[in-house]
């Protein structure tokens, strides 16, 4: 009984104990920022000639800032391709869609998981330009990276609050400590035999 406690002591130590979502908003970003790393765990990018922009309109998303894609060194157009690359892998993601101008499916999105393809996904509007859509890609786990494409929407659309849970991974010295207990019961446990 009291290895079993043990054990369970042990495997308490990996497991983190409190887990908060990442949550990346573009509030204090200047107009014309372009976004590439400024946020830990991911990066993002546009496909060749176009690059990510916050954009201020207030009343539009969530505050007064949001990204949408640009011409490199341009003006925003926001109907070119968003892809964001997490740098570990990551659950719980969703992000919101902003400025729709129709109705039914305006953009898609794939997402990859663990490198390799899992899905696309309908990104809907509502005919609300000022009411954000959720884009929930909540169901896919260790969620490596996704591509935002096929922008239909007749204005172009913005992308924002991207929230996610960073996958937890135990420290080296948390596994060592456990590593040892388990070996120290099992020397504990031949003695006893």
């Amino acid at each position: 009984m009291r290895q079993i406690k043990l054990i369970l002591a042990a495997v308490g130590l990996t497991v983190p104990s409190l887990v908060v979502a990442d949550l990346i908003t573009f509030e204090g970003l200047a107009n014309g920022t372009v976004v590439t790393n400024q946020f830990a765990g991911v990066e993002f990018s546009a496909n060749a000639g176009f690059e990510n922009q916050v954009t201020t309109q207030p009343g539009i998303g969530f505050g007064d800032n949001f990204i949408c894609t640009a011409a490199v060194g341009q003006n925003i157009n926001c109907t070119q391709e968003t892809i964001l690359t997490f740098s570990g892998l990551v659950n719980g993601l969703n992000f919101w869609q902003v400025g729709d101008n129709a109705n039914g499916v305006v953009a898609l999105v794939d997402v990859f998981t663990n490198g390799v393809f899992a899905a696309t996904v309908n990104i809907l509007g509502f005919n609300d330009f000022n009411t954000p859509n959720l884009v929930d890609l909540t169901a896919f786990t260790d969620v490596s990276s996704i591509r935002i494409y096929n922008v239909t929407d007749p204005g172009g659309l913005g992308w924002d609050n991207f929230e996610f849970f960073a996958n937890a991974v135990p420290e080296p010295g948390t596994l060592a400590l456990l590593g040892i207990g388990l070996l120290g019961m099992g020397a504990a446990r031949r003695k006893k035999a």
